[in-house]
């Protein structure tokens, strides 16, 4: 993308970026809830933006989130003022890391970065402007309506195509194929080591964020429930039963698994997510058997789903 050139004390700029203030200019949004904004996000940015990494996807809803206060977003008050260094910590990532995939997600419209003449950006003055994001939240709502109706398709092609093969198919390939396994777990789950909603914390966003498989595996109202600041336990149990599910698919012993999730809790959850992704793991039930051993494993499990997030 073509840059504008730029005088000192000031960010490079897209060649769209005079067109990326006046869209964005006086922008608010009377009625949203941070939670609702992070919720558009995570369900239906990468409709509207198929370029952005998760990476960007996830920095996104982490400059959302600093959003504290509902009233801002009626106000228009959607500055925020995180330094590089905070947000590298957050996303487990590096500050040059983070410096791209901010310009990235201005290029695309969906921040500002404002800087003041000496070129410091996390000044009271200055900040990350998300007034693009509340310009945008018309379309966001609209993609986000065509990704359930979407799922409802899916959800009815399957349920034909499943009804149609019931009546031919013999006992010899009467076998349940994993993905409507999966699907049963997330709907109906069975029982699983169990765990308890407080202290899932942080550690469930960055599961979902760093885990294709189990974005896939979940029903789209639970990301959104997930991902909310304090997610309902009805949500939570569907997660962790669904991790139960790749848990018995990697062949750990329940024995195991039950001492795991009685010592470590969430954490022992965080650990199947990044025994999923990890690439290059052939022995996952070996590598997710050592995990669980780990003294400190919250750290662990953290350190490693925030590298497997900006590594996407």
């Amino acid at each position: 993308m073509k840059t504008m050139p730029c005088h000192a004390g000031h960010a490079r700029r897209s060649d769209t970026y005079q067109h990326l203030e006046t869209s964005s200019r006086g922008a608010c949004a009377p009625g949203v809830t941070t939670a609702a904004v992070t919720g558009l996000i995570a369900r239906a940015v990468k409709v509207l933006c198929p370029a952005l990494s998760p990476a960007a996807v996830h920095l996104l809803i982490l400059l959302v989130e600093h959003i504290h206060g509902d009233e801002k977003w009626r106000q228009g008050r959607l500055r925020v003022i995180p330094s590089n260094a905070r947000l590298a910590m957050m996303l487990g990532t590096c500050e040059r890391r983070v410096r791209s995939l901010l310009a990235l997600l201005e290029a695309n419209h969906w921040i500002i970065r404002r800087y003041t003449e000496a070129n410091r950006r996390n000044r009271p003055e200055a900040g990350i402007d998300l007034a693009p994001v509340a310009a945008r939240l018309a379309d966001l709502r609209r993609a986000a309506d065509w990704v359930a109706e979407e799922g409802r398709d899916a959800r009815r092609r399957s349920d034909a195509e499943r009804d149609d093969a019931a009546g031919s198919r013999s006992e010899e390939s009467a076998r349940e194929d994993r993905s409507d396994r999966l699907k049963s777990y997330s709907v109906n789950p069975e029982p699983t080591a169990p765990v308890q909603p407080d202290g899932s914390g942080e550690l469930v966003s960055l599961m979902l964020h760093a885990s294709p498989q189990l974005q896939a595996a979940l029903a789209p109202q639970d990301l959104v429930d997930l991902l909310s600041p304090r997610p309902p336990g009805p949500a939570l149990h569907r997660l962790a039963a669904v991790v139960g599910f790749f848990v018995r698919e990697m062949g750990l012993s329940t024995t195991a698994w039950t001492e795991g999730v009685r010592r470590h809790e969430w954490a022992a959850l965080a650990a199947v997510a990044v025994a999923m992704e990890r690439q290059g793991v052939t022995r996952k039930a070996g590598y997710l058997r050592t995990m669980l051993r780990h003294p400190n494993l919250q750290d662990t499990v953290r350190h490693s789903l925030r590298r497997l997030i900006g590594g996407h």
